[in-house]
């Protein structure tokens, strides 16, 4: 029984031989014959290659777009780590506006007052010292060479004690310690006894030798009536 094929099939048949016959004609030819025909192997081809590269870049950021950002996000990290300017170490200078404390006023206290007074009536700085600490004050007028004045000075010593006054031996030798008594009493015997109350009056002279009861009794009597 004879095959019979439809129409159609046989016009697809006649274009798949020509088809054949056509692409083995252009081998042959870009090879230059039968013998020198070489195959083209797509996968060493650069620009193949190339292309598969991208296709699989893109392939990979479609997949996976997260992993695509942190990877960008990494790469510029260390760029902006680098223009970030480090925080200044130098301690801020922190002004401190001083304020000054007024000195204290010292006000004279009634010795130093005292003191003073004494000294612009002219007494010698010894007696003017004592009187500044004590109302009363003995003097003994003394010469150092002779033994009675010695006694006398002792004496004048024990009676101020007696009296609770205050006491100063002055020498009659030293210019220092009786000339300005002696501008203002004139000339003075020794030994002799003074006995002085604030601010600087003379209220008691004992001239010679005197007993400390003496002298006592003359302090006494000279702080009462001051």
């Amino acid at each position: 029984m004879a095959l019979t094929v439809s129409a159609p099939i046989r016009i697809v048949a006649i274009l798949g031989l020509l088809l054949a016959v056509g692409f083995g004609g252009a081998m042959k030819f870009m090879g230059g014959g039968s013998d020198s025909v070489s195959s083209v192997v797509p996968s060493q081809n650069s620009a193949v290659i190339r292309a598969r590269s991208v296709a699989g870049a893109a392939t990979a950021r479609a997949k996976n777009p997260a992993a695509q950002t942190t990877a960008a996000s990494t790469t510029a990290a260390p760029k902006t780590a680098a223009k970030t300017q480090p925080a200044s170490t130098t301690p801020a200078t922190s002004t401190t506006t001083a304020t000054t404390t007024p000195a204290p006023v010292i006000k004279p206290t009634r010795a130093a007052k005292q003191l003073t007074a004494g000294l612009a009536a002219g007494l010698p700085l010894p007696l003017a010292q004592s009187l500044s600490l004590n109302p009363t004050v003995v003097v003994a007028l003394y010469n150092p060479n002779s033994a009675v004045d010695g006694i006398a000075f002792a004496e004048a010593r024990a009676g101020a004690a007696l009296a609770g006054a205050g006491f100063v031996g002055l020498n009659v030798l030293s210019q220092a310690q009786i000339g300005k008594l002696t501008a203002q009493l004139g000339l003075l015997a020794d030994p002799a006894v003074l006995v002085f109350t604030r601010p600087a009056k003379v209220a008691v002279q004992l001239k010679g030798f005197a007993d400390k009861e003496t002298v006592a009794q003359a302090a006494y009597n000279a702080g009462r009536a001051s």
